[in-house]
């Protein structure tokens, strides 16, 4: 009963505004430690650069374990924002973020469709960069939900699959397996092929070669931090 109370407690603090922002400013300010007392490698940048170069909407797609440090791994100066869940944890890492200048949509990927959908298909329009956690925010752990595989195969924006790891890292025991990391590292980020949605194969057919190819990269990650 004391474990409940204490776990009412805490969910009913962190639903608050300014909790939010200031549990926001810790993470930002532990995150932003991370990056500058560690080495950081990326790899393939030429393909995000060719891709710029086309002067149209990109959605970067990277697992949700992987979304700490994942605004360290756009360096170009088009503006990059970030799908995030409109939950209190969400808020919280939306807050966080945004003291490292990357702007938010609040919404998810969930199972049949992308709550926001209106707003992301107009950024798209305008040739916006987009990041996306295709197995968030409850998971399956990376399983690509089919709200994305509409939005791909009703827009044709190219996808480009991203992932990065660490040398000292900590697996948490979460549906996702998620990656929490130290200051004084080395971390390599890692940008996979583009993809667009095939329309002469099923949808199936194509979220399987996206989640191959976000798994490929983060296997590769984790690799080249050994």
């Amino acid at each position: 009963m004391i474990y409940n109370l204490k776990e009412k407690m805490i969910k009913k603090l962190l639903k608050h505004r300014y909790s939010q922002f200031f549990f926001g400013w810790i993470i930002a300010l532990y995150l932003k430690i991370c990056f500058q007392t560690s080495i950081w490698h990326t790899k393939n940048t030429e393909i995000v650069q060719k891709q710029i170069n086309k002067n149209k909407s990109i959605i970067i797609c990277f697992w949700h374990s992987r979304v700490l440090m994942a605004a360290f791994c756009w360096n170009w100066q088009n503006n990059f924002k970030m799908l995030i869940s409109g939950h209190s944890d969400g808020k919280i890492f939306s807050n966080a973020v945004s003291h490292l200048g990357i702007d938010t949509i609040t919404g998810s990927s969930r199972k049949q469709n992308i709550s926001s959908l209106k707003e992301i298909i107009n950024l798209i329009k305008k040739n916006s960069i987009l990041g996306i956690t295709p197995d968030g925010p409850k998971g399956p752990n990376e399983e690509i939900k089919e709200g994305l595989m509409s939005l791909l195969k009703k827009t044709g924006v190219t996808v480009l699959p991203l992932s990065y790891s660490a040398k000292y890292k900590i697996e948490l025991r979460t549906w996702d397996k998620f990656l929490f990391v130290t200051p004084l590292n080395k971390f390599v980020a890692v940008w996979g092929n583009p993809i667009e949605f095939d329309q002469n194969k099923t949808s199936e057919e194509n979220k399987k070669i996206l989640e191959n190819e976000i798994k490929r990269v983060t296997k590769l990650s984790d690799n080249l931090t050994k």
